[in-house]
């Protein structure tokens, strides 16, 4: 077959498996697509999540949340707090199924806000990982199914799946801004300082390039590692780009 239609078939491929996804171009449209994306598939919501890079603290590890969407009235803060779950997503790379039969994995606080939406009886569903190594771990979740339903799922249409979730993510890293989970807006000095960092200026570079002084560059960069909750420059570097709030 030639070149150019092994590209046609991979785009009529690529094509058929997200459907309508490429017609979405804002966050009500993801939303709706996840709502019947799930529907089609037996589970009665879906969520996507966008964890930022890792951030080892005194407390021990910590993940960012950039980007949280969900087909109901969801708390992103409970699911931040799935360690299980969380890192059962950053290891894998294929979709899998998962139960919480009597919620045992839950943390109090998941149980008393599962019972408070009468979500209790959603036994089961399905996580489609996605790592995206230069912007941090994503995954696209269904929810509200039958164990039984989950595993056929898996065992029939993972690839599928796996693309599915790929392609949502590209697509949700363009529409859905990460400035509100990161907390506090950078300004456009931090974003500027951030910037050269990220193209290996030292800050005597920056400072030269920006006509400020290094200790004004060196205040910009603190700044904004401690509004993206960095560790240090490189951390808050990776964040920032990750978070498509700079371009390199």
């Amino acid at each position: 077959m030639p070149a150019d239609r092994v590209g046609l078939t991979a785009a009529a491929s690529l094509s058929s498996l997200v459907g309508d996804l490429s017609q979405c171009m804002t966050a009500t449209q993801l939303r709706q697509w996840l709502a019947e994306y799930a529907r089609q598939r037996g589970f009665r919501g879906a969520r996507y999540m966008h964890l930022g890079h890792l951030h080892l603290g005194q407390r021990g590890q910590h993940w960012k949340l950039l980007r949280f969407l969900s087909t109901h009235e969801d708390r992103a803060d409970l699911w931040m707090t799935d360690k299980a779950g969380l890192e059962a997503m950053l290891i894998t790379f294929l979709p899998f199924a998962w139960s919480n039969r009597e919620g045992d994995a839950f943390t109090p606080a998941q149980r008393e806000w599962y019972a408070s939406q009468q979500l209790h009886d959603w036994p089961a569903g399905v996580t489609a990982p996605v790592q995206d190594h230069p912007a941090g771990p994503a995954c696209l979740i269904l929810f509200g199914g039958a164990e039984q339903e989950a595993v056929h799922l898996i065992d029939t249409q993972m690839p599928s799946l796996a693309m599915q979730a790929l392609a949502f993510h590209l697509l949700a890293k363009a529409i859905l801004s990460a400035s509100n989970a990161l907390g506090p807006a950078l300004s456009d000095r931090e974003i500027a300082c951030l910037r050269l960092a990220a193209l290996g200026d030292t800050l005597a570079d920056a400072s030269a390039k920006l006509g400020v002084s290094v200790r004004t560059v060196e205040l910009h960069v603190a700044r904004a590692s401690k509004k993206l909750s960095a560790a240090n420059k490189i951390h808050a570097v990776a964040i920032a780009v990750g978070a498509g709030l700079i371009q390199v």
